[in-house]
């Protein structure tokens, strides 16, 4: 039997609009479709609205939207990764991603991952660029996503 090295990530790359996406899979706790949606009111763009999950109400977050994406040229596919809440904020257990594909499994090693610069104009919700495995792929800055979260739940 093969040892896997103890240096392999496992991801998933999965497509937004005009780019992709690299989450760990550690991060993702599940995949759901077609949920009804509740809009916020006053909330920013970004924020989608929320759903039922799980007997929670899961705020919704557009990265297409934060990445500069018009919603006109969004797709309509509701599909959604829901994740755990990395920072941990109170209230903010999970929280969900609207992305447009279905989630590819990947493992990586350091070889498999090569760092990209940043674009001009990138959101503060783009932690790093990345060609993972052949890839473009951009890495969230989940602390700054949950805490835009955070800051705008209290307000709501």
């Amino acid at each position: 039997m093969s040892r896997m090295p103890s240096d392999t990530v496992h991801a998933f790359i999965i497509s937004l609009q005009d780019q992709n996406l690299l989450l760990p899979q550690s991060a993702v706790l599940e995949v759901v479709t077609q949920q009804v949606l509740r809009e916020v009111v006053s909330a920013p763009s970004w924020l989608r609205g929320v759903f039922d999950w799980q007997q929670s109400q899961l705020p919704i977050v557009s990265l297409d939207t934060m990445l500069g994406v018009p919603f006109e040229r969004q797709t309509r596919v509701n599909r959604f990764v829901i994740m755990h809440g990395l920072e941990r904020l109170p209230g903010l257990e999970y929280y969900a991603l609207q992305v447009r594909g279905i989630p590819h499994p990947v493992k990586l090693t350091a070889s498999d991952i090569q760092p990209l610069p940043l674009r001009e104009g990138d959101p503060p919700a783009v932690a790093a660029r990345v060609r993972a495995s052949g890839v473009l792929c951009v890495i969230p800055a989940f602390e700054r996503i949950e805490q835009m979260l955070q800051e705008e739940l209290k307000v709501l």
